[in-house]
């Protein structure tokens, strides 16, 4: 298992599910989702489409685990932003006078954080020459820069799934994935597919799956399959 860690040199942002463009709040780390779509970005970068959308299963299908950060800071910030009403308004260079009314103000959750580390497996072709590409974890402004890799034999403050027999006594966390949906057989996927991510398919439409996470202080990489994750 590859020890992944990225240093924020600036500020962390990633608006939650189902929050709004005029009030956005932050995760304090990043999804699977995020992680996902930065290797398959990576990816296009590096290989080309066809080659990325060839490769897509692996991407989806490795093992990722996202370490809690040690350490955070949450902050608010008011910023400018359109408002709904002015998303449906037809601009022209005609109406450029009215394009002003059609702003308002807007909450955006901002992270300081000091580095973005997760865990993932070597499924993935060239992963360390596409994680090395990898300039961004979060919004456009999210910037990171790769620290270090490094194999490791156990994985520390990772979110793993939660589930009703370990009790209510503890503190619970979002974490969205791509989704997987087989058919009977087993061999059809109507989960997440490349076209519903890419972001220049005329048929995206993305499947996301919804987990309920809590933090394990320590694993050994050899018990995890069998030990923790039933997903």
């Amino acid at each position: 298992m590859l020890k992944v860690t990225y240093k924020v040199p600036a500020l962390f942002s990633l608006k939650k599910f189902n929050d709004s463009h005029l009030l956005a709040r932050s995760y304090e780390y990043p999804m699977l989702t995020t992680i996902r779509g930065a290797i398959l970005s990576s990816m296009i970068e590096r290989k080309g489409k066809v080659y990325a959308e060839k490769m897509f299963r692996n991407i989806k299908n490795a093992q990722i685990f996202i370490q809690y950060p040690k350490e955070y800071m949450i902050n608010q910030c008011k910023i400018k932003r359109m408002s709904n009403k002015g998303y449906e308004y037809n601009y022209s260079e005609d109406t450029i006078r009215d394009w002003e009314g059609k702003y308002t103000v807007g909450i955006r959750e901002y992270v300081l954080t000091d580095k973005i580390v997760f865990y993932i497996d070597k499924s993935i072709d060239d992963i360390i020459e596409l994680l090395v590409n990898i300039d961004r974890i979060g919004d456009s402004e999210s910037l990171v820069i790769l620290e270090n890799i490094e194999e490791v034999d156990a994985m520390e403050k990772i979110l793993i799934e939660w589930n009703e027999s370990l009790g209510s006594d503890m503190d619970v966390y979002e974490l969205y994935d791509w989704e997987t949906k087989l058919n009977k057989k087993g061999d059809k996927d109507n989960g997440m597919n490349f076209n519903d991510v890419y972001i220049y398919s005329s048929k995206k439409s993305p499947k996301y799956k919804k987990r309920l996470c809590y933090v394990k202080d320590k694993i050994a990489v050899d018990d995890f399959l069998g030990d923790m994750f039933q997903l």
